[in-house]
């Protein structure tokens, strides 16, 4: 069970519920060779039915559901996590599944299968012809050669690696525990897939950023704990720090308040401006630029979502709505203004930009 755990039991529930899986058209004109502009949604779909799915939605809004599925005739499997472009392919991360699926981009004509791994989360490329995924399964780093899409080797990591950004020559990567508690960052050469470092940032550390000075920023969750009736016996609180990236050293930390878990840190385009959510179960976004020297006191977006995400001068939400029907993906500028609403599949939980 890989998706958020504060909505495991939610999850769990609507899974015995509902086990069917979406099954959309793609329309006339959505033949292959157009996925080149637009972006992706990753919808997880239902836990234990393997009906996870990729939305894709045109430069003009128009949205095209199961693309995968309807281009190869077979589904992507269970709790499809997270998804990047490398190198004009489609690397779609099949958590519960235990693989990565492989896809022309332009097609999603299936290319691969990545197989061997465990629990994996994310995927980044560090070198030519080399890319990181994190596994939970093994806590710690699939190594994959991406000419033959296999795994070449491993490197052990904190509990839980999470999210992992690359710049300067290091990656870093989140540990954000798992089903248990760290509160580091595994710093990796990625000439020698050597542990160089590992930074004590705070408690869950679950997203990270580059920005366009090339440091590095980690956003942290907290750590709740709860008595066997779900009552909250402690709390920490998560914080929003700066990675120097030229020493790796920690060079900033701004402490929010406890009972409130950020998630979902993003970026703009320029480099100079993140974005997160932030509250205790119900959510807000806020915005933070690089230079401010305090944390914000004001949302952005008043609404909570299941993941969040910049792009192009815009900010994307995704709201699982009940976590058995198709979910909901919002568009709004970087002024908070709301721009468009769109279907998408079962548990959108993730954005991929082109």
């Amino acid at each position: 069970m890989k998706m958020k755990t504060k909505n495991l039991l939610i999850i769990i529930l609507s899974a015995i519920l509902f086990s069917s899986c979406q099954n959309d058209s793609i329309s006339p004109n959505n033949l292959p060779g157009i996925y080149e502009n637009g972006y992706f949604v990753t919808n997880e779909g239902n836990f234990g039915t393997g009906n996870g799915s990729i939305s894709y939605v045109s430069e003009n809004g128009n949205v095209e559901n199961n693309i995968f599925s309807q281009i190869n005739s077979f589904q992507l499997g269970d709790v499809v996590h997270s998804m990047n472009i490398i190198d004009e392919k489609a690397y779609i991360v099949v958590n519960n599944s235990s693989k990565i699926e492989v896809a022309n981009i332009d097609s999603m004509n299936s290319i691969a299968t990545i197989q061997g791994l465990i629990s994996p989360r994310y995927i980044e490329k560090v070198a030519n012809n080399k890319a990181y995924v994190t596994d939970w399964g093994i806590n710690g780093i699939q190594v994959i050669d991406l000419t033959s899409n296999t795994i070449i080797s491993t490197i052990s990591t904190g509990t839980g690696p999470e999210e992992l950004v690359v710049t300067n020559g290091y990656a870093y990567v989140c540990n954000v525990g798992g089903w248990e508690l760290d509160n580091s960052v595994t710093i990796i050469d990625v000439n020698s897939d050597m542990v160089v470092s590992t930074l004590e940032i705070g408690d869950k550390p679950n997203s990270a950023v580059v920005d366009a000075n090339g440091d590095v920023w980690v956003l942290t969750g907290g750590y709740t704990e709860y008595d066997a009736n779900w009552n909250v016996i402690s709390e920490t609180s998560g914080v929003l720090a700066k990675i120097n990236s030229y020493n790796n050293s920690l060079e900033l930390s701004y402490g929010f308040e406890v009972g409130d878990h950020p998630e979902d840190l993003t970026i703009n385009n320029t480099g100079d401006k993140l974005f997160f959510s932030n509250g205790s179960w119900t959510k807000s976004i806020f915005a933070f630029n690089i230079n401010d020297t305090q944390l914000p006191s004001n949302s952005l977006i008043s609404k909570s979502f299941y993941n969040i995400a910049s792009n192009n001068g815009y900010i994307y939400g995704s709201d699982a709505l009940d976590y058995v029907q198709n979910g909901l993906s919002y568009q709004y500028n970087t002024n908070g203004d709301l721009l468009d609403s769109i279907q998408v599949g079962i548990i959108p939980g993730g954005y991929c930009f082109n």
